[in-house]
């Protein structure tokens, strides 16, 4: 990962750190959703899309001091049940549902521990991810200039976090989120 974006998480409150891990899932989360309608268990990913949503509007610093209690064992094995096993599975969807969900999970490590390690995991997952894409479903020769997009749109995503006033509601958080899904990573 670059350095300039694992100093800009550091600097970032934990609320905003955990800000930025859970819009790296939601730019991923598609992917997910995608390979479980093609093993037909779309219903699985409801459940995944409303964590995803509890962590995002729990980022306000009113509700995140109790975020550890909001989030319950049984979300942190729905999570890990969802991750999609490659070794069984290794077509490219596979790879790229099991990143989305891994960012996940880290995001729940995150909220369990307080280390930015694992907001930086959720980069990384992103900076995979669009190697992936462009190695396999672009067919280019070399990842370097899609991913050097990624990382223009992480550093962005970091700017605004951290341009945010700190008392954000819930109503500047689905702005944000409307801006995340604009940001969407795409094969």
């Amino acid at each position: 990962m670059e350095k300039t974006i694992e100093d800009s998480i550091l600097a970032l409150s934990p609320n905003k750190q955990l800000l930025f891990g859970i819009s790296c899932v939601i730019r991923m989360e598609s992917f997910l959703e995608s390979y479980l309608i093609s093993l037909d268990k779309r219903s699985r990913f409801v459940p995944i899309s409303q964590l995803t949503d509890k962590v995002l509007f729990n980022c306000t610093l009113e509700l995140f001091n109790q975020i550890e209690t909001r989030v319950s064992c049984d979300d942190i094995k729905l999570v890990e049940q969802i991750i999609p096993d490659t070794d069984e599975d290794g077509i490219n969807e596979a790879v790229l549902a099991q990143n989305a969900a891994i960012a996940l999970a880290y995001c729940l490590d995150f909220i369990k521990e307080n280390d930015a390690k694992y907001i930086g995991y959720c980069a990384i997952k992103l900076i995979e991810t669009a190697d992936i894409i462009a190695l396999s479903n672009k067919r280019m020769s070399n990842s370097d200039a899609f991913i050097s997009q990624e990382l223009a749109v992480q550093k962005q995503l970091l700017r605004v976090i951290h341009h945010m006033d700190s008392g954000f509601d819930l109503i500047e958080l689905n702005k944000f989120k409307q801006k995340i899904m604009q940001l969407k990573v795409e094969c």
